[in-house]
C-alpha cells in the first residue's frame, strides 16, 4: 500500500494526456509534445478463460468484482490488444502509453564529402599554382 501511495503522489506531477488520442489511436500530446499510443487491455479469469470486466486502480488494471462471475476464482491475467473490436469494448480499458523509441523523434543524419572538392575551394581561395 505504501508503494502505491508513494506512486501516486510522485506521478501526480506528470502529464495525465486528457487531450491526447481523441479520434485516433496514436500521436502526439498537445499539453507534453510525448508520442502516446492507445493500448486496450482485458481481464481474464485465470481459471476459466472468461472475459472480466476491468477497471483501474491505483494505475494498475484490475477486475472489477474481486471474484469471477462463472467459476467463484480471483484469480486473473491481463491480455494486451492492438485494435479492440465491438463485443470486447465493454469488458477493455485503454491507455494511453509514451513510445520512447521511434525512429520519429531522433532522426539520423549522414553527411558525406566528395573526393574532388578541396579545402582551398571551401575556403574561397584561389588554388596554387605548381612552379
Amino acid at each position: 500500500m505504501k508503494n502505491k501511495l508513494l506512486n501516486f503522489f510522485l506521478n501526480k506531477q506528470k502529464c495525465k494526456h486528457k487531450n491526447a488520442l481523441l479520434t485516433s489511436n496514436e500521436g502526439y500530446c498537445p499539453d507534453c509534445g510525448q508520442y502516446l499510443i492507445k493500448s486496450f487491455y482485458i481481464v481474464r479469469c485465470a481459471c476459466c478463460d472468461i472475459k472480466r470486466e476491468a477497471k483501474i486502480s491505483w494505475g494498475e488494471i484490475v477486475p472489477a468484482e474481486k471474484y469471477c462471475s462463472n467459476c467463484g476464482s480471483n484469480k486473473y491475467y491481463i491480455e494486451k490488444l492492438e485494435s479492440i473490436n465491438l463485443i470486447d469494448a465493454n469488458f477493455a480499458v485503454y491507455l494511453k502509453e509514451p513510445v520512447y523509441d521511434t525512429g520519429i523523434l531522433h532522426p539520423e543524419f549522414q553527411v558525406w564529402v566528395d573526393e574532388d572538392c578541396n579545402e582551398q575551394k571551401l575556403l574561397g581561395l584561389k588554388p596554387k599554382q605548381a612552379t
